[in-house]
């Protein structure tokens, strides 16, 4: 969906919180706002790399739709810094698309007039994404301590490796066998041996055995 600022507003104005309002109004920002607000106390995004998004002048509109992809174009550095903003961009883009979608699914006691003058300025340019999942597949997805921050995938044998951070051992073995910096902080890091994660890999099979169980 493609919408006017108009209507952005709308929609924005029915927002339950000042979280929910921003991830509705991004799409109506400049490169300078956007930049601002990522750098806020609440999202963290290292000034460098709030820089350089400037510098690419990308917008709000725009943010929402950066991939993985993309991102690692900007040349940000440390791969905690590119981690760090995907995760902030999966998160408002997930936000975003459910205020629309909870907005043009109102339910009947909700204004329709409100709805209906929204509704008119809109220019379909693209499929709105699909419907949020619903509770038993949000269960589904695992937890992200749980996730490798180099693969982003479900760790199944984490290592904590000198820098403090638990990652999947092929990964990190991976990376240092290359590099002999820190891949989430870019700092040097120490040659020390990696320790596996016991307290960490019990909860992930805890959570996997948990996740099979609600599938029968």
């Amino acid at each position: 969906l493609h919408l006017t600022q108009s209507a952005i507003e709308r929609i924005a104005h029915r927002a339950a919180c000042e979280q929910e309002r921003d991830s509705v109004l991004i799409a109506t920002w400049p490169a300078a706002a956007l930049a601002g607000w990522l750098a806020g106390s609440e999202n963290r995004i290292q000034q460098s790399v709030c820089e350089k998004l400037l510098a690419a002048n990308v917008t709000g509109e725009q943010l929402l739709c950066l991939r993985k992809a993309d991102v690692s174009k900007l040349g940000l550095g440390a791969l905690g810094m590119e981690v760090r903003l995907l995760s902030v961009i999966k998160k408002v883009r997930n936000n975003h698309f459910a205020a629309l979608r909870a907005f043009f699914n109102a339910p009947p006691s909700c204004s329709s007039s409100s709805v209906a003058a929204a509704a008119s300025t809109i220019a379909v340019v693209a499929a709105a994404p699909p419907a949020a999942a619903d509770a038993t597949e949000r269960s589904s997805i695992p937890p992200h301590d749980f996730k490798c921050p180099i693969s982003l995938e479900l760790m199944e044998q984490p290592m904590i490796a000198p820098d403090g951070f638990s990652y999947e051992e092929a990964e990190i073995t991976t990376w240092l066998a290359s590099h002999d910096t820190s891949p989430m902080t870019g700092e040097q890091m120490a040659s020390e041996p990696l320790i596996l994660n016991k307290s960490l890999r019990n909860a992930i099979t805890a959570w996997k055995e948990e996740h099979l169980r609600r599938r029968r």
